[in-house]
Formats: C-alpha cells, sequence, structure tokens
C-alpha cells in the first residue's frame, strides 16, 4: 500500500517519523543512546524488564525448548538479545549517575542459560530498585475476594474444574513465590461465554523470588505447568499469565494492568492490600495502541487471510480487546466490558467490525479435542494444545470472512489512531 515504509516488523505512514521515540523506543535508543535523558532510559529499562519477566515466567524458550520440554529448557535467542541491550543501558546509567554496579558485573555469554538468564533479570531489578520514584501517585491496590465456587452456576461446577484445580495447584506450587496470583476478565465476573472465554490470570512476583535467580527458574517451570490447567477451559488459549514484579509496584506503570481492574479480580490466595506508586504512563499507552495498529496494518497489507482457528481466536480477541487499548490512550482505564460504550462515541463511523466480532464471539461453540489430550498436556501443555489446534482445525468449518474483519478493523484501528497521533506532542 502506498504511503508506508517498514522499519523492522512495523509500517509506518509517512509523518510518523517524528513519533518513532514513542512508538519504537528501541529503535530510538538504538540510534540516540549517548544523547539520551536518563528519565527516558529508565523508563525503558523498567518496561523492557517487565516483558521479558513476563515472557520468561511464561517460558520464553527457544523452538527447540518448546518442543522439547521439559527436556530442554532454553532461552529464545530473541530474548538474550533483548537482555544484553538491557545491560548496555544498565552500564551507560551506571558511568552516569545511577547505580547498577550488579548488572555491569554480568557478562553477554551469562543470558545464553536460563539460570543466567534468570541472574540477569534479577540484578537489573535489583538496580532499578533503588532508582527513586518522581512525581509518583499513592494509591492502594484493593482486597481483592478469594475465588471459589460462591456465586457460580451449580450447572457449570463441572465446566470449571480446571479453574478450581488451577487453585489447588498454584497454593501448592506456586505461593511460595509470588507476592499475589489473581484471575481476573470473564470468569472472575462471571459473565464468561462457554466454548469462547479463556481464563485471564496475573501474577505478582514477590521480591524475594526476583532476588533469587534459582527460585525464578523454579517459578518458570510451576507457571509452564500450570497452562495445562488454562489449555483445559479454552484449547485455544493463546497466552500465559500477565506478569508482573513486586518491585515494579512501587514505580508503577498503569499500562502493565490498570490498578482499577483489581475490583473485578478475584485472588487464588488470601489476598491484601497493597500500596502502589504510579508513575506517568502515555508514551506506554502511546506505543501498545500503535503495536495493535500495526497488528492490523500487516494483515491488511500483506494479506494475511487464510487464518487456522488459533489464529482466527486471536484475531478475534485482539479486535475485541482494541477499543480498551484505545482508552487506555486517553487516560481512561475501565473494565474491558464497560470500554465499548465509551470508545463507540469516537469511533461510530467504522464501529460495525467490533459488532461483527462480538457477535462471533457470542456464537463461537466449543472446539474439540484429541484423544489423550490431557494427558499429554501435563507433560507439555503449551505443544499438546498447539498440535491440537493444527488438527482439530481441520475438522472445523466456519463461515468467518476474515478479508472482511481485517479490512473493517483496519478502517477503524486507524481513525482511532489518527485521533490520538494528531495529539501528540514531541515530547511526552
Amino acid at each position: 500500500m502506498k504511503g508506508y515504509s517498514r522499519i523492522g516488523d512495523f509500517y509506518i505512514l509517512e509523518g510518523e517519523e517524528r513519533l518513532i521515540k514513542h512508538i519504537l523506543p528501541d529503535k530510538y535508543i538504538g540510534q540516540n543512546l549517548s544523547q539520551i535523558g536518563s528519565d527516558y532510559l529508565l523508563r525503558f529499562l523498567q518496561n523492557e524488564l517487565n516483558d521479558l519477566l513476563h515472557s520468561f515466567v511464561n517460558g520464553g524458550f527457544s523452538y527447540k525448548g518448546y518442543f522439547l520440554f521439559p527436556f530442554a529448557a532454553d532461552i529464545s535467542k530473541s530474548n538474550i538479545k533483548r537482555i544484553n541491550k538491557l545491560r548496555e543501558i544498565a552500564a551507560f546509567l551506571n558511568d552516569n549517575g545511577y547505580d547498577f554496579s550488579n548488572s555491569a558485573k554480568m557478562h553477554d555469554n551469562d543470558a545464553k542459560k536460563s539460570i543466567g538468564f534468570a541472574a540477569i533479570l534479577s540484578s537489573l531489578y535489583r538496580d532499578f530498585s533503588s532508582v527513586k520514584s518522581k512525581n509518583a501517585k499513592h494509591l492502594k491496590k484493593p482486597k481483592c475476594m478469594e475465588f471459589g465456587a460462591k456465586g457460580y452456576k451449580k450447572n457449570d461446577l463441572e465446566y470449571l474444574r480446571p479453574l478450581f484445580e488451577l487453585k489447588g495447584y498454584a497454593g501448592r506450587n506456586l505461593r511460595q513465590y509470588l507476592a499475589g496470583f489473581y484471575l481476573h476478565g470473564s470468569f472472575a465476573t462471571r459473565d464468561y461465554i462457554k466454548g469462547w472465554s479463556d481464563a485471564d490470570t496475573l501474577a505478582i512476583v514477590s521480591k524475594e523470588t526476583i532476588d533469587e535467580p534459582k527460585k525464578l527458574l523454579e517459578l518458570r517451570k510451576g507457571m509452564f505447568y500450570m497452562r495445562h490447567f488454562l489449555c483445559r477451559m479454552d484449547p485455544l488459549q493463546h497466552h500465559g499469565s500477565i506478569v508482573i514484579s513486586e518491585h515494579d509496584l512501587q514505580n508503577y506503570c498503569n499500562v502493565y494492568f490498570p490498578v482499577e481492574i483489581f475490583k473485578y479480580a478475584k485472588s487464588f490466595f488470601r489476598d491484601e492490600v497493597m500500596d502502589v506508586k504510579l508513575r506517568g504512563h502515555s508514551q506506554e499507552a502511546l506505543a501498545k495502541l500503535f503495536w495493535f495498529v500495526n497488528y492490523f496494518r500487516k494483515l491488511k497489507i500483506e494479506k494475511r487471510h487464510n487464518m487456522g482457528s488459533y489464529e482466527a481466536k486471536n484475531l478475534l480477541h485482539c479486535i475485541t480487546l482494541f477499543p480498551t487499548i484505545y482508552l487506555n490512550a486517553k487516560n481512561i482505564f475501565v473494565y474491558k466490558k464497560f470500554s465499548f460504550g465509551i470508545a463507540r462515541k469516537d469511533l461510530r463511523r467504522n464501529w460495525k467490525v467490533i459488532d461483527e466480532a462480538s457477535a462471533i464471539r457470542r456464537n463461537w461453540g466449543g472446539f474439540g479435542k484429541v484423544p489423550f489430550l490431557d494427558f499429554a498436556s501435563r507433560v507439555n501443555p503449551l505443544l499438546a494444545y498447539q498440535l491440537n489446534s493444527k488438527i482439530m482445525g481441520l475438522f472445523r468449518k466456519t463461515d468467518i470472512s476474515i478479508k472482511n474483519l481485517v479490512s473493517g478493523m483496519f478502517d477503524l484501528s486507524e481513525e482511532a489512531w489518527l485521533r490520538i497521533k494528531q495529539n501528540v506532542k514531541t515530547e511526552i
């Protein structure tokens, strides 16, 4: 399509180069490290740390690791490259008035092994936690009700059995590593759709676990096996848990998981109120919105219309999540189901695609399972269910027009992006 240039995996429209600092921070830092202010670098470092912790705790393996787990549990080349980039930034900050001495002692080769990668994560978090937050807003994360059978339909308790089993598993295998573990989304608020809804969870990794690389490795193994329960709820589950560090709560970016949304969550453990220091988040919200805009650009420009059930469901999830992401970029944080009515007021002209995706979601129906799937998923849950989606997808017929959904979301996302980007100043 005319007007677009390519930067790595991203499609940039003419005139968007001025936003590179905000929408592609990795690219910006790679070109300007020695001239960038420390506040920008510290925020980037924290955001990357958060994302790498999320990836690592959910697996973060290479393709070989995903296939051979539990016999191999390595680190993806992408994550190795990213964490070594953070070490470079930490060394620069260490030379410019910040104490990142723990991280500066680590070596690039350490990241190639899981224990070394965990050690670098740990050292970076310990160093970052010594940086004092600026202009922080003090909030309280509310105490969440404990997850249990109360309030759910009796006829659904068998359907919900994997979640009750997950609670027991978490108490036995995860509790010692986490400051909190939560169920959020439709299964927490009891407005789930059988056959469609997936289980959304959030893990807050305790400071003690972050500070001990061996414990991080143990948590990683436990969280990966936990996917067995999530995939039993939805064989097409396309994500693990949202993961944040307890360290992050003292310099918290609300885009990670909005504090306001905790009041709709249920806790797998006995929960407590937590102190949160909230920092600015406008740049992160803008970058996240652009990630979604680029996702729909890629599908449209590259004509990616041939999707299996796994990819199609991921597309539908991105469509129905988009109103929330758009509102976050406007500094509006609401529970997902409330985002539709608010965002519709701005995006009425192209809103039809959201209604179409919502209708497909309501009528999705269940997804079949191959024999012995539950047994196989106890060994390697992600591989087992990925293979299941490929096999069962061969027999599933669908009348969904991927092309129409992609076209509709391209128009809607570009309209939303135009509304946001035209108000972005060079400095945020």
